[in-house]
């Protein structure tokens, strides 16, 4: 069975790294995430997001959005998404808060904010 994500079609576009990272990912997601029950209600969503959070950030799947690889964000999403939806929405929105300081904001806000959302 082919690991998700996987980065053979699009190779081309992929630099030696992201191969790696790939694999990382998917053995993450189907170790960490798959096991994981689906949230019962809401209350028990947001808390399971709040866990996401520091558990992403934990283990570094923030940090191509701080280096702004976009092929890597990609990947990691995909394997995210592959075994929890909630997973891959927690990874879009701390892109979503995060991208906007990254780009626009200045060393003051970057270094209050950024680090910390990435950790």
């Amino acid at each position: 069975m082919t690991p998700t994500p996987d980065p053979h079609p699009v190779r081309p576009f992929l630099e030696d790294r992201h191969q790696p990272l790939a694999q990382e990912a998917a053995a993450y997601a189907s170790r960490e995430l798959r096991p994981r029950p689906e949230p019962r209600d809401d209350e028990a969503a947001r808390k399971e997001a709040k866990a996401l959070l520091a558990d992403l950030g934990r283990a570094g799947y923030f940090r191509p959005i701080r280096e702004q690889d976009w092929r890597a964000c990609c990947l990691v999403r995909e394997a995210l998404a592959s075994a929890s939806p909630l997973a891959d929405a927690v990874f879009a929105l701390q892109g979503l808060g995060t991208l906007p300081i990254l780009l626009s904001g200045n060393e003051a806000m970057r270094e209050r904010w950024v680090e910390a959302a990435i950790a």
